[in-house]
């Protein structure tokens, strides 16, 4: 089996406080916040730079305004108010990548929105609309357990599909259960954490596992 490894990186208010790029080893893709609940443009683009240097895929990580809850605080917002701020993180992610000579190459929405996709059709609505208008090649990253995966590959977007890898019980759990999904015309990608990803990565190693085709990095316009 071959996976795709991501990791948040980049959910700071300030370029110094940036977490120990010590993932970025482990990583073949990161997760880099878009502004609105986490992140700056100066720790936007610093982080996009780090994962380029480190030829890592990059996606832009989007979610509901809630800058001080960190996007894990449901936010009760009109359609058109998210489907609207979702464009705006994605172009914002995108156009700093673009300044560095590449393209963002995932969505991934996060927290409270990731969660609330299943809860509220219109908000799952707005994730699917906004990929769409912007770039309808854009694959979508969407957790495997997430109502939101019937939606968008009915809707006709490029699917990566996610499992969690934040522990080893979790990865192990993680790799039985895309045995047992049985997805193959999706990518897979595993969500890593940054304390946890050295054993991980270790113990998917030995197991025979190895990392990175899924995702196709885009450079340029």
């Amino acid at each position: 089996m071959q996976l795709d490894l991501n990791a948040t990186f980049g959910d700071a208010i300030r370029e110094s406080a940036l977490q120990p790029e010590a993932v970025l080893e482990y990583a073949s893709s990161i997760n880099v916040p878009a502004g609105l609940h986490a992140g700056t443009p100066r720790v936007i683009l610093a982080a996009i730079r780090r994962g380029l240097s480190s030829k890592l895929r990059v996606g832009a990580a989007v979610g509901y305004r809630d800058f001080l809850g960190g996007g894990d605080r449901y936010v009760d917002v009109a359609y058109e108010d998210l489907y609207a701020e979702l464009i705006y993180q994605v172009g914002a992610v995108d156009s700093l990548a673009y300044s560095e000579q590449a393209r963002i190459s995932y969505v991934r929405p996060s927290g409270a929105l990731a969660r609330m996709a299943g809860r509220r059709k219109d908000h799952a609505e707005a994730i699917l609309h906004a990929v769409e208008a912007y770039d309808p090649e854009l694959p979508l990253v969407v957790h495997h357990l997430s109502p939101l995966l019937e939606m968008a590959t009915e809707a006709g977007l490029k699917v990566i599909i996610e499992y969690s890898a934040t522990s080893l019980e979790r990865m192990r759990t993680s790799v039985g259960r895309i045995a047992a999904d049985g997805h193959p015309e999706h990518s897979v990608s595993l969500h890593l954490d940054p304390v946890t990803s050295p054993v991980v990565v270790r113990t998917l190693r030995e197991l025979g596992h190895t990392f990175g085709a899924p995702l196709t990095a885009r450079r340029g316009m």
